[in-house]
């Protein structure tokens, strides 16, 4: 972000401040709306959500939606992204490393490799799009709850999205003072430090709270050439808040850093393509391997890193945010100002040898500033309404580093030429994009009687996006002229010197019609049919004749379903069934005339998803809490027909219409947790989550590279605390069973040969905590 742009920022914020200073009166504190769970007295029937920027009982709201408290994701440990998966049907999240991060919805969302594509599933944190992946690798700690909304956003949003939105709450300052101490102690020479105040600073109208959390441990992985332990944990965040109330003024301000340092950019080879299937020999990774180094590779998947240049991987994340609500009359106006930034300096070994051949990766910057207003009307009669406007301005530079080393020569041109024709050579691509974007929304909910709804929203986008990309080479020796052909052979090969660049503006309408009827107190029913847009993206890797700014992706959706509760809303069951048509969508392109890392990203075809999902939840008495939740996924490729081909066909392009997409076919989860007494000072806790995912391809359908088998994971905990829950301790294990699996696979490539992305292994470890 440049300097007057965070002038700006800082400016407004400070006005904000300042006019909303009167003199101090005394006021009543709102109580903030929580999604209730099992770890609380309150039933199922009574969780109260945000999912439509009111506060609404879960089963009163007619979308699809799933939520979690935060006092499950303390007690459940669920502090990334991707351990929501467990508790939240058709979700996942793939979280290789802190760029190539994806969220899924139904198995579709995620452009996890693309810093110029929007997610198809938005994370929201606090009233704030977050609007690249690498935003989404945060630990979220001191949570008050977790929703996911499925389907197209966006007539109630900032931004809009094609698949739903991922919406995190964090804790407001509370007016009563309390200081959370947590420390924690795992396998793995792990530790863990968590610690949040806070409290008043000037009576009942100025209120602070500040969260720390720093973990550090080993990783599971070892790294034969050197002894070195991979996918350590070394990352550590602070988040500040203050809070103003004073009649009919709120006014909270968020600033927060996040940072990590860690070697997890271990993947682990499994295979490569010796002979392609018609029989061609194909001279890949492991065939040099062996006839250049004399190096027989270990396939052993997951601990066979043997990397010489495994280096650390950096991230940091800023963020700025003000969220100011003024109650004008019966109406409530709502202004929510962002900044964040976020870093990422990878230092890759891209030949996963142990030899010095390739360090690739992606030098990355992102910055975005976000202005939101909207106005609510009051609720409670005939017809209630929100609309609103959204600007966002946002900077993206991904420089794509490819250095040669020592033993690239050998490799890539001949063992009989010398090493420096190679050796200290970097070509870089830098991709640059700047998203501008306008959008105005709004929805409305008409009550036709008692217990008939007909709510429908409309929102116009308007988003420009200039995009480059440059390719350039530098470094290395001074060469004979004999020997610099080579050289610039090898240069052109990986793409050569080049500059790219456009401008486009995107337009859009983006619509929802859902009908709703209470059959009886406890029963809702609904219907919905939504359509939603994604911008085009902006490709950052796009070379001379590939797409540089591709067309958008357009999502319909179909959805009906029902909300029961029973037994006195100690129980319910939801449900609905889903039919998602998405066109032109955002895919990740395999390049096949390029030497180097080559993918960029097109427009592929369309989607079609179609299923059955549920969230059932019961408290059997006041110890016994049951949740289920699980999902039929029926998705395809409904065309595609200019596919790219996986590499064990060749070079060229297949047809993957009818094909699946990669995403199971069966999920769900089971959790049961327990409280009891033990004596009138101490209660016994306790709680056990299985998981599962059928099998599924996470690579090109047609590939058998690419098949992961359906697994489960097992977490559990068994602690003891004081009744009013002033301190507690807990013993813990997540994936208890050890279960080995991948959460991602890579293609082979000219310079490395597929590889797996594994999940995270056995962690076990003790909690205490106190309160005071």
């Amino acid at each position: 972000m440049n300097r007057p742009n965070r002038n700006l920022f800082a400016a407004l914020s400070g006005i904000s401040w300042l006019a909303l200073c009167p003199p101090v009166m005394a006021q009543q504190n709102e109580a903030p709306a929580t999604a209730v769970s099992e770890e609380d007295g309150s039933a199922p029937g009574d969780i109260v959500v945000m999912a439509r920027k009111r506060e609404e009982r879960l089963q009163d709201v007619p979308l699809s939606i799933s939520a979690i408290s935060g006092d499950t994701v303390a007690n459940e440990r669920l502090f990334r992204i991707s351990d929501y998966a467990g508790k939240i049907p058709n979700f996942s999240a793939l979280q290789q490393n802190t760029r190539t991060s994806g969220l899924y919805i139904r198995g579709v969302g995620g452009n996890a490799n693309n810093d110029g594509a929007e997610p198809g599933v938005g994370l929201i944190v606090d009233n704030v799009f977050f609007t690249h992946v690498g935003f989404s690798w945060l630990d979220f700690v001191d949570l008050d709850h977790v929703e996911l909304v499925r389907g197209p956003q966006g007539t109630l949003l900032g931004k809009n999205t094609t698949i739903g939105a991922l919406v995190v709450t964090t804790k407001k300052p509370s007016f009563d003072p309390g200081l959370e101490l947590e420390g924690t102690v795992a396998n793995r020479n792990r530790y863990e430090i968590r610690a949040n105040a806070t409290g008043p600073i000037a009576g009942d109208t100025l209120a602070y709270r500040v969260t720390f959390y720093n973990t550090k441990g080993d990783g599971w992985a070892r790294n034969a050439y050197n002894g070195r332990k991979l996918l350590d944990l070394n990352r550590w965040a602070v988040r500040g808040q203050l809070l103003f109330e004073n009649g009919n003024v709120t006014n909270r301000v968020i600033a927060e850093h996040y940072e990590t340092s860690e070697y997890n950019n271990f993947y682990s080879p499994f295979a490569d393509v010796n002979t392609l299937n018609d029989g061609t020999v194909r001279n890949g990774w492991e065939r040099k391997m062996r006839t250049l180094f004399g190096y027989d590779p270990n396939y052993d998947f997951p601990n066979n890193a043997n990397s010489d240049q495994l280096g650390l991987m950096k991230s940091k994340t800023n963020g700025l945010s003000n969220q100011l609500d003024v109650e004008i009359g019966d109406h409530t106006l709502t202004s929510v100002s962002a900044w964040r930034d976020y870093s990422y300096r990878p230092d890759h070994d891209s030949d996963l040898s142990p030899f010095s051949i390739l360090k690739a990766g992606f030098d990355l910057d992102v910055s975005q500033l976000s202005q939101e207003i909207r106005l609510a009307s009051p609720t409670g009669g005939a017809f209630d309404y929100q609309v609103g406007g959204y600007f966002l301005r946002e900077k993206i530079d991904s420089n794509n580093r490819s250095r040669f080393q020592k033993d690239a020569t050998t490799y890539f041109l001949s063992p009989l030429l010398p090493a420096s024709v190679l050796d200290g050579v970097e070509y870089d691509q830098f991709g640059r994009a700047r998203i501008t974007s306008y959008a105005a929304f709004g929805q409305a909910s008409w009550h036709v009687t008692d217990r008939a709804t007909l709510t429908g929203g409309l929102r116009y986008t308007i988003e420009t996006k200039e995009a480059s990309n440059t390719g350039s080479s530098f470094g290395g020796e001074t060469l004979p002229a004999g020997l610099e052909p080579y050289r610039a052979a090898l240069v052109s090969a990986f793409g050569g010197p080049f500059l790219v660049e456009g401008k486009r503006t995107y337009r859009s309408f983006s619509w929802l019609i859902n009908p709703s009827y209470k059959l009886t107190d406890d029963i809702l029913a609904y219907a919905s049919v939504s359509y939603g847009e994604k911008s085009g993206a902006a490709n950052l890797s796009a070379l001379p004749g590939r797409p540089l700014l591709i067309d958008p992706e357009k999502s319909t959706a179909y959805e009906i379903g029902i909300k029961t509760s029973f037994a006195d809303r100690r129980g319910t069951f939801n449900v609905d069934l889903y039919w998602n048509d998405i066109k032109d969508y955002q895919a990740g392109q395999i390049d096949p005339d390029r030497l180097a890392l080559g993918t960029y990203l097109g427009n592929a075809g369309s989607v079609r998803m179609r299923g059955v999902e549920f969230d059932a939840a019961y408290r059997i008495d006041r110890h016994f809490n049951l949740s289920l939740s699980g999902a039929y996924n029926d998705a395809i490729y409904k065309s595609y027909a200019n596919a790219p081909a996986p590499i064990e066909y060749g070079s060229g392009i297949l047809d993957l219409s009818g094909q699946r997409t990669g995403a199971p076919k069966w999920s769900g989860q089971a959790s049961l947790n327990y409280e009891a007494p033990v004596t009138s000072n101490l209660n016994i806790s306790a709680f056990v989550n299985q998981s599962y995912r059928s099998r599924t391809n996470l690579l090109n359908p047609l590939s058998v590279y690419g098949e992961q088998e359906g697994y489960g994971l097992t977490n559990a905990g068994l602690g003891i605390k004081d009744p009013d829950d002033r301190w507690s301790v807990q013993i813990w294990g997540r994936n208890l069973l050890d279960k080995i699996y991948a959460v991602g696979i890579q293609s082979a490539n000219p310079v490395a040969p597929f590889f797996k992305i594994p999940g995270d292994r056995r962690t076990f470890g003790l909690t205490v905590k106190g309160r005071f």
